[in-house]
């Protein structure tokens, strides 16, 4: 496993392994083991949603213990991703160009929108599917005139449609 599949297995199944939009918490802790708790600020009373990780690999998870969001931070040097074995994991570098991006999102068969933020010349996000599951690579630009050099900073898949029926 390395970088290229983890970003392939986010193009074509919207996460990492079974760590994607709308799995349940207890299911995926049934395969990989309990998740170990990764709320960012204190959160004393241990509201919804929370935040809790695999690894590298972030879940927001809404209090009906369905996954909201999957997140991937790719500045760092390395990240460990889940195997799909309890508790156990693999560390693989994440450095990828929009010019691997688009190389990999083409070997998957992906379809994908690329959106630009005038203001923001030094961000730009590539998008794989449709409201309201998608994925965002979102790609640091050092040179605005060399896109293809601009690195992958996260990929965070989403499920915006998602009611949490215990809210309700």
């Amino acid at each position: 496993m390395d970088i290229k599949d983890v970003l392939t297995d986010y193009a074509k199944a919207r996460g990492v392994g079974i760590l994607r939009p709308g799995a349940s918490l207890d299911a995926i802790a049934d395969v990989l083991g309990p998740p170990a708790d990764a709320d960012y600020f204190p959160n004393p009373k241990k509201s919804w949603p929370r935040t809790f990780a695999y690894g590298d690999v972030r879940l927001e998870v809404c209090r009906c213990r369905r996954v909201r969001y999957v997140a991937l931070s790719t500045w760092t040097e390395t990240v460990d991703v889940p195997t799909g074995q309890p508790g156990e994991t693999r560390t693989v570098v994440p450095t990828t160009t929009f010019a691997d991006l688009k190389e990999i999102l083409a070997s998957a068969g992906t379809d994908w929108t690329l959106r630009e933020f005038p203001m923001l010349r030094s961000q730009f996000t590539v998008i794989v599917g449709e409201y309201p599951v998608d994925v965002q690579f979102t790609f640091h630009v050092p040179d605005p005139d060399t896109p293809d050099l601009a690195t992958l900073h996260n990929a965070i898949s989403a499920d915006l449609g998602h009611i949490c029926p215990a809210d309700a």
